[in-house]
């Protein structure tokens, strides 16, 4: 995407031959004036929950495998960017019709996990949390963590695989609060990934109706929901990339549609390259912030900064134009921060802009003199 960095001031050209210059105005004389004007809206850290869905029936195991043998490619995306505050937590699918169920089967009886309560992370570091459910920007190695913690292990059933109302409950205050410390943030963008190898049977919700559930819970703002999904392709003739009963033929596919999300095929062998473009989409949604200015600057002045709310301007870090910084775009008015921002996490930090208004009363009909 290409954005105009600067204002272009165009004057009035005169026709030639068409105009005596002796009955001309003279042209008028102005000083520039600078003025300080500094954003006072600042923008932090951007929120994200990053949820990872994981079917655990007992078909799931060669999959879970593949998605943790892959993850680094999606970790070194997502993690490069050093100022997103990310929570990442992984539950596993549910399935009501079995959860209380105290039958003695052959093989034993159904565990089930409890709706919506994410699982215990695996490998944090000793002088991490050893009861944490999720993933934060303390975790030490949070790329290792996150790739032992999505191999959950599966288990005899479910069954009927439920993986839509996991994440309803995630959201849920009540499982919020007691079970999964707080995970889920109400102002932070919700980022949820699927992997399964069957369809949503979540009774009484479409893959339409889901995702609007999901809308509301950010006050209507589409924005802040990103879905990415792992199926298996139902066309595969590899034996070992199967699906479980009919496979996702409805409700998943109608979540794709609706949400415009992201998909990568458990049957390809190029699934860890689309695991990176789930990990480098959620970067760009999540990292690429925008300042709204209420004034039109002079590009020639504009200063853009970084560090702690309190911080003097010569402590901060000035941000240079460009892909690794920031851009401006003269048409809406905005400062756009990069998502590639090169810059090391500062706790608490926030974006600050300054620049003078370009004083564009005096730049009509092309009669200017600068003094």
């Amino acid at each position: 995407m290409k954005l105009l960095i600067g204002l272009s001031l165009i004057g009035v050209l005169a026709g030639c031959n068409s105009v005596n210059s002796d009955l001309q105005a003279p042209k008028e004389k102005f000083n520039f004036i600078t003025v300080k004007a500094e954003q006072s809206p600042t923008l932090a850290d951007p929120k994200v929950n990053v949820l990872f869905v994981v079917d655990n029936s007992g078909s799931m195991k060669g999959y879970q495998d593949k998605l943790s043998q892959n993850m680094a490619y999606f970790s070194k995306k997502f993690f490069a960017n050093a100022r997103i505050n990310y929570r990442i937590g992984v539950v596993p699918v549910y399935d009501s019709k079995y959860l209380n169920d105290q039958t003695v089967y052959k093989s034993g009886v159904r565990k089930m996990n409890a709706l919506g309560e994410l699982v215990a992370l695996k490998g944090v570091a000793v002088n991490d949390k050893q009861n944490q459910v999720f993933i934060t920007r303390e975790t030490h190695n949070p790329a290792h963590v996150l790739q032992q913690t999505v191999a959950i292990g599966v288990q005899w059933g479910p069954e009927a695989e439920e993986s839509f109302s996991p994440v309803l409950a995630v959201a849920d205050d009540k499982i919020n609060a007691e079970k999964n410390q707080g995970f889920y943030e109400k102002d932070a963008y919700l980022a949820v990934i699927f992997l399964s190898d069957a369809d949503d049977v979540t009774p009484g919700l479409s893959g339409e109706e889901f995702y609007q559930r999901l809308v509301e819970l950010k006050g209507g703002d589409r924005s802040k929901i990103i879905i990415a999904a792992a199926l298996p392709n139902l066309n595969s003739t590899d034996d070992d990339c199967k699906t479980d009963g009919r496979g996702p033929l409805q409700a998943f596919p109608a979540l794709l549609a609706k949400s415009g999300a992201l998909y990568a095929d458990l049957c390809s062998g190029n699934f860890g390259a689309d695991l990176a473009k789930f990990g480098q989409y959620l970067v760009q949604r999540v990292g690429s912030q925008q300042i709204q200015l209420p004034f039109t600057p002079d590009i020639t002045t504009l200063v853009v900064t970084y560090g702690t709310a309190e911080s003097a301007e010569a402590d901060r870090v000035v941000l240079s134009a460009g892909n690794n910084g920031y851009f401006f775009d003269a048409d809406t008015n905005k400062v756009l921060i990069s998502a590639e921002l090169q810059v090391g996490r500062i706790p608490g930090g926030v974006v600050f802009v300054k620049a003078a208004p370009a004083n564009l009363g005096n730049y009509k009909n092309g009669r200017l003199i600068e003094l």
